[in-house]
């Protein structure tokens, strides 16, 4: 009984094992996803113009109709560089995994979110700080830049804006999936079914 689990645990975690080859593609996508909301995060708050606002009084102004106006670019660009980055780490992802359908979409869905929490933490850490937390300790009159926020409706708790990332990624995983279609024989190659119906694992079966 202790070699028949001894063998099968060795099996399982064989260098060339399936399991070992999802867990190695689960623990790549969430790191590949990770880094790119990295890099977006920065490059986010990078390209991003402040919107000019006043303290006075322990209260926050916008110091003209312009700045106003500026609040909602800084969602603006976390659609665009996040939608890019989403597109770019997806499409590695997807061309590595494609073989494995449903692995590939569970992949792309929780490594998406990933992608679009860090993304969001790091840009908001590297830009301003909230204004209203100026004004609280803030007597005199203090010109500040304005916080870097995501402004839109909110779904299920999200806000739409986030959403980018994984509408982005299904749509690529989509296209790849069409575009690169997974033939007969490299299903065989990751044994989904045996090239052989008479050669299939079963009870009775002939074995050569």
């Amino acid at each position: 009984m202790n070699e028949n689990v001894d063998h099968a645990s060795r099996g399982l975690f064989a260098s060339g094992s399936p399991a070992l080859s999802i867990l190695r593609a689960v623990l790549l996508t969430l790191l590949a996803y990770a880094v790119m909301g990295v890099l977006a995060g920065i490059v986010w708050e990078a390209i991003w113009t402040p919107p000019g606002q006043v303290i006075a009084k322990h209260q926050v102004f916008f110091d003209s109709y312009a700045s106003l106006r500026g609040v909602f670019t800084g969602t603006g660009w976390y659609v665009v560089v996040g939608g890019l980055a989403s597109a770019l780490v997806s499409l590695l992802v997807c061309l590595r995994t494609r073989r494995r359908g449903l692995l590939t979409l569970a992949l792309v869905i929780v490594g998406s979110a990933v992608g679009a929490a860090v993304m969001l933490k790091v840009g908001t850490h590297l830009g301003p700080a909230d204004p209203a937390s100026i004004a609280a300790h803030t007597v005199k009159r203090t010109t500040v830049p304005g916080e870097l926020t995501v402004e839109g409706k909110t779904v299920l708790g999200v806000k739409s804006p986030y959403l980018v990332w994984p509408m982005t990624s299904l749509m690529v995983l989509s296209l790849v999936f069409f575009a690169l279609p997974v033939s007969p024989v490299e299903l065989e190659r990751l044994g989904t079914y045996p090239a052989d119906p008479r050669e299939a694992d079963v009870p009775g079966a002939r074995r050569g």
